[in-house]
């Protein structure tokens, strides 16, 4: 499908912030992410800027405060989103046409965003709160939401009028079902996988029991 940004979710960082960042220069990715300190230092860029048919979009991304103590361990760090968004909006607004913020935080915090920082122009929302399949508009801003786990994909066209504001704003997302033809290729990998982990797994597992004393 391809991918030109994404930000980086609190569950990303699971498996350790360099893992991440690892992995996603091997694939080509992009990870966005203004508010995230590892060690203190910015690891991530903050947002990226992209020419989409002669436009400029500013795109940002913010992660949930809501880390994990094994994360906070690692030297992780999450910054205030809503401090960050402030002093940043305003240097991006005078280099693009439109600033997307990609955004970890939920729903209730996304329209908490959308009413007290001002030149965002579009969200798009992961973590708690439901699908949307309508925008919901907060004063400037439209609010868009798919389904959890990636259930499904969404697809915007944005109208801009003469002076680049946004003039209306269509959304349509498509929910991922099980009519979709089966990846072969991935099906195997996942299969691999599972032999791979869960059968060393299983393995240990069974050398507990026969170890185990007789009472």
């Amino acid at each position: 499908m391809g991918y030109t940004a994404l930000c980086v979710g609190k569950r990303d960082l699971a498996g350790s912030t360099m893992f991440l960042l690892e992995e996603t220069r091997k694939r080509g990715l992009r990870p966005l992410s203004s508010n995230l300190r590892y060690k203190g230092e910015a690891v991530f860029e903050p947002y990226g800027i992209f020419d989409v048919n002669g436009t400029k979009v500013g795109v940002l991304a913010v992660t949930s405060p809501g880390l994990s103590r094994q994360t906070r361990a690692d030297g992780v760090e999450v910054l205030d989103p809503s401090a960050r968004l402030k002093s940043m909006v305003p240097e991006l607004k005078n280099r693009v046409d439109v600033i997307v913020l990609l955004s970890n935080l939920g729903e209730f915090e996304d329209r908490k965003l959308a009413s007290t920082v001002d030149g965002i122009d579009v969200i798009i929302g992961s973590g708690p709160g439901g699908q949307r399949y309508q925008p919901l508009r907060v004063g400037r801003t439209y609010l868009l939401r798919g389904h959890p786990k990636g259930k499904s994909v969404g697809k915007v066209g944005v109208k801009l009028n003469s002076e680049g504001s946004i003039q209306g704003l269509n959304n349509e997302l498509h929910q991922l079902k099980a009519r979709l033809p089966v990846d072969e290729a991935a099906t195997c990998k996942i299969k691999k996988l599972k032999q791979k982990y869960l059968g060393n797994r299983s393995g240990v597992q069974g050398s507990k029991v026969q170890g185990s004393p007789k009472k």
